[in-house]
């Protein structure tokens, strides 16, 4: 499955995560938070320990939901530019995480990763799902107009989990009557 996702359009490719990685995992991290970074009542060193804080919670909360998922390092050109935690298991293939770095943002790079792994799940005739924040407007709007779904959520949920399903393979066979 994760043959066809090595070279994708953009000059964008994605590898296996190594633990040279974590400076780079850090800094994705960070860039979430930018505006914690500068709040006048977060000191330098409370925000340093919030922020790895927050990478622990997110390396050991997505092993214990997600113990089969792959992490995967998202470059352009050979530049480290986001992540993709991908888990893919029981016939179906979820998207747990999509972050890019801030410079990387809004440049359409997560449509050709979603667009890839439609492309993949068509070959292995399988769902997608991808867990979306409800303020990522713009990754909303592509899931819709790509044919996602979404499940029902609370009204006040911070997150939606988006289903996609592979059309049916068409054939010319004439129905059975």
């Amino acid at each position: 499955m994760l043959q066809g996702l090595r070279t994708l359009p953009k000059g964008l490719s994605l590898r296996p995560a190594r633990t040279s990685d974590a400076a780079f995992v850090r800094k994705l991290v960070d860039d979430r938070y930018t505006d914690l970074k500068s709040h006048p009542n977060v000191s330098r060193d409370q925000y340093e320990n919030l922020m790895e804080m927050q990478v622990i919670a997110q390396s050991t909360g997505y092993g214990a939901a997600y113990p089969n998922a792959v992490y995967l390092v998202i470059e352009k050109n050979g530049q480290r530019i986001g992540s993709l935690t991908l888990d893919w298991e029981g016939g179906s293939a979820h998207v747990v995480s999509l972050a890019f770095i801030k410079k990387a943002q809004g440049k359409g790079y997560g449509q050709v990763i979603i667009h890839a792994l439609q492309q993949a799940c068509i070959q292995s005739s399988c769902p997608l799902t991808v867990t979306c924040w409800t303020q990522n407007i713009g990754l909303l709007n592509y899931l819709l107009t790509t044919g996602f779904i979404p499940e029902q959520a609370e009204p006040d949920a911070v997150q939606v989990l988006m289903r996609w399903l592979p059309a049916a393979p068409q054939t010319d066979a004439a129905p059975l009557s």
